[in-house]
């Protein structure tokens, strides 16, 4: 039996493709981290509106 035909018979299969490349997972922390933004600007207004210096 040659040595490439053994080789070839106990060869592994092909991985399978990923199902997930990032993108997806990027828009998860982009989306995450604006909510964040956003809850985060909305506890800090009502501190800036009630600022006794007038900045407008």
């Amino acid at each position: 039996m040659p040595a490439s035909f053994a080789a070839a018979a106990h060869a592994q299969p092909p991985a399978p493709p990923p199902t997930s490349d990032g993108t997806s997972i990027d828009q998860g922390i982009a989306c995450v981290l604006m909510l964040i933004a956003l809850v985060l600007t909305y506890l800090i207004h009502p501190l800036d509106a009630t600022s006794p210096y007038k900045l407008f």
